[in-house]
């Protein structure tokens, strides 16, 4: 009896987690914005244990963040912090997708492909979350495929660490979407015929178009020392 309880409150904890984690990406809860557990909890049909296990979990990889007066605030989007860590991604990303190559299976391939025909299916129903976790999925699976975990955690938990911004740019700019969906699957495919280094120039210049994209929408944060981080009210 326990193991299944304890497998459904797993289920239960990715589900909150997930779902708020979309919540805070794609805007739901704005930067600067309270997430109170207890509604959370409600809206979510659940008991408020998984939910704060979601909610800690959330504060560690910085997309919340735990005021003096206890109260859980949703981070201010910080395109410096965002920009470092592309560089950082560019270099990890561009070997493992080197690795990705050279070690692929194939179940690998096969995910790959799968990979590719959901961005084609979300691409031709104008679906913008779905397109953005797919691509989130196809880094994930090219990561798997380098078969280095110490790397594929790395560059994973950065991939996280600018989602905010990832998401903002397929909303934002339709060209920048558009090329995305086409770096995404020229990375698959040369990942999937064993192309070594251009799987890793591929990929190195995909994340670099990302950085320079947000250099240059948020280029008046980047140019101002930073202001200390404020919620939106708290009263």
């Amino acid at each position: 009896m326990d193991r299944p309880e304890g497998g459904k409150q797993d289920t239960l904890e990715s589900r909150a987690y997930e779902a708020l984690k979309t919540a805070i990406i794609t805007g739901v809860y704005p930067p600067g914005g309270q997430v109170v557990e207890e509604l959370v909890a409600k809206q979510l049909e659940m008991s408020r244990s998984p939910v704060r296990i979601a909610i800690k979990r959330l504060q560690a990889e910085g997309f919340l963040e735990r005021y003096p007066n206890k109260r859980i605030y949703v981070a201010m989007a910080d395109a410096q912090k965002t920009v470092d860590a592309l560089y950082i991604r560019e270099a990890l990303e561009g070997m493992a997708s080197r690795l990705a190559a050279l070690y692929r299976d194939d179940t690998d391939v096969e995910q790959l492909r799968a990979a590719e025909a959901a961005l084609d299916r979300c691409a031709r129903e104008g679906d913008a979350l779905h397109l953005y976790q797919a691509e989130i999925q196809l880094h994930r699976t090219v990561l798997a495929a380098c078969k280095n975990t110490q790397l594929e955690r790395m560059a994973a938990n950065l991939l996280d660490q600018e989602s905010v911004f990832r998401y903002r740019s397929m909303l934002m700019d339709e060209t920048r979407g558009a090329d995305s969906l086409r770096e995404h699957k020229a990375i698959a495919q040369a990942v999937i015929r064993q192309d070594e280094e251009g799987a890793e120039r591929l990929a190195r210049e995909h994340v670099h178009k990302m950085l320079q994209w947000v250099r240059r929408t948020q280029q008046p944060s980047l140019s101002q020392a930073a202001s200390p981080l404020r919620p939106l009210s708290r009263e």
